[in-house]
């Protein structure tokens, strides 16, 4: 298995963009255009052929040559050099953890119910964030019935480490998308946030009830759960105080249905009603 990662510089371009004073240096509100959904998207599944065609359908001409110039000529290019050898090294990283990923994978997908899943079809973006100082990677996913692709963003100059947790937040992604070919499994989980929206949304901050109750039953096994622990001999920490904000729900969660996540991994038991219902139980038990 060989990992399709991929190093764009277009795509690196619409991020820096997005994070810095850049957008100052055109005509137009370069910004507001790179913020549109279906053009931001496409600056990660097209060829940069297409993109520099369809930025030139938006905003003409003298526009392209103006984007172009900032492409070429502005702070964009020595940061662009320093990143692409960070991400680089990161690409390198995944590639030699790739056996690893596929493990997981083998785990996720019988959670999933799913017999076929090609991850190397699947293509992973890597993106230097220029103003992160978090210490972790941050990663997203696209998902349409034709087309899918995982977006890990890497705070500019993050070194790559010594254990697994990225090759966790990575099989995490990928456990979204083979949720999404299940498609009964997927239904039946946004059928339950629906019968309890009122209570996700309040916890929510924000998050659409079945992204963040989708969020809390895959980290309940990767990379905070027992699947973690598993192949990273990591340990789950132990959360008793109520959590306020998502990411400490997700580790809340894994430390709470550790047990459960561990007998459905052992017995390659597929997520049925009854492990979606013992998430909630564990929600309502403890939401304020």
């Amino acid at each position: 298995m060989h990992l399709q990662i991929i190093i764009s510089r277009l795509s690196n371009f619409l991020f820096y963009v997005q994070k810095t004073d850049e957008h100052n240096l055109v005509k137009f509100d370069l910004q507001k255009y790179l913020s549109d959904e279906d053009i931001n998207l496409s600056f990660y599944r097209k060829s940069e052929d297409r993109i520099w065609k369809q930025i030139k359908e938006s905003v003409g001409e003298e526009g392209r040559e103006q984007i172009k110039k900032i492409l070429s000529g502005s702070t964009f290019v020595p940061y662009w050099h320093k990143a692409y050898k960070n991400l680089f090294l990161w690409k390198q990283y995944f590639q030699s953890n790739r056996l690893l990923l596929q493990q997981i994978i083998f785990s996720t997908k019988n959670l999933s119910g799913i017999k076929y899943f090609a991850v190397v079809k699947i293509p992973i973006y890597l993106i230097s964030n220029p103003t992160s100082r978090d210490k972790e990677i941050n990663a997203w996913f696209s998902w349409t019935p034709d087309e899918n692709f995982i977006v890990v963003e890497i705070p500019c100059g993050l070194k790559v480490p010594n254990h697994f947790f990225p090759v966790g937040v990575l099989a995490h992604e990928f456990f979204h998308l083979m949720l999404r070919k299940n498609k009964s499994l997927f239904l039946k989980t946004a059928r339950i946030a629906k019968e309890n929206e009122k209570m996700l949304t309040k916890l929510s901050e924000g998050t659409p009830s079945r992204i963040f109750l989708e969020e809390l039953l895959i980290s309940s096994f990767i990379p905070e759960g027992y699947l973690g622990e598993k192949y990273f001999k990591t340990k789950v920490i132990t959360y008793t105080s109520t959590p306020k904000k998502l990411l400490r729900w997700r580790k809340f969660i894994a430390c709470n249905l550790y047990q459960t996540a561990k007998e459905y991994i052992n017995n390659a038991q597929q997520i049925d009603k009854k492990y979606l219902e013992d998430l909630i139980a564990v929600i309502k038990q403890n939401a304020k």
